[in-house]
């Protein structure tokens, strides 16, 4: 062991060169490195659920979808809202009752079946399906997502699980540097206070 302490020593430059000169391809691998945060990928293939959605994709196109209410819009807004909604990359469609009658009719005679699948009791407040040609967790489908919120304002809001991975994608990339930053002054406290010198941590 005193052996080893004096030979680490003795070559404390050459160790010290050597370890930011493999900094180098570690850095390469962080900034290369993706996150996956797509759940369903770490379920077997063969479970309903990946067949499902693999069906959806492979035959309909459609792998993932969101709902986004809309509260106090009038249908003029939502249409045009609407139509730049369709313009978002991977978008395939989004369908909201003036796909099935024209915004020129009032709410209050359509039929309720198209009435209550798009309102609920609130004549301000409506709701549109958004589907994806890409799946649940795609970085596309989070791109999309991010794009969609962009374009619409505060009185939109997007939900889905699709929604609910972009959100978690960004508290976690938001908070995690927050942590590690606390990681490192608890460690230097904790060194700080069971060492010889509270300045070599």
């Amino acid at each position: 062991m005193y052996k080893l302490g004096k030979g680490i020593v003795k070559c404390r430059y050459v160790i010290f060169v050597l370890s930011l000169l493999l900094l180098i391809p570690a850095g390469i691998g962080y900034v290369n490195t993706r996150v996956n945060y797509d759940i369903l990928s770490y379920l077997p293939e063969d479970i309903e659920t990946m067949e499902g959605q693999d069906i959806l994709v492979d035959e309909f196109g459609t792998g993932a979808f969101s709902i986004c209410v809309l509260d106090g819009m009038t249908p003029r807004e939502i249409s045009i809202l609407e139509e730049k909604m369709e313009a978002v990359d991977h978008v395939k469609n989004v369908i909201w009752y003036d796909d099935i009658a024209d915004i020129s009719i009032p709410i209050s005679i359509l039929p309720d079946s198209i009435r209550e699948a798009f309102y609920n009791g609130d004549a301000d407040c409506t709701m549109m399906a958004i589907l994806f040609d890409t799946t649940m967790s795609a970085d596309e489908t989070m791109d999309a997502i991010e794009e969609i919120r962009s374009i619409a304002d505060e009185r939109c809001f997007i939900s889905g699980m699709s929604a609910v991975v972009t959100d978690i994608k960004n508290l976690s990339d938001k908070e995690v540097p927050v942590y590690v930053v606390i990681a490192v002054i608890l460690a230097l406290v904790v060194l700080s206070l069971t060492m010889d010198s509270f300045l070599i941590p």
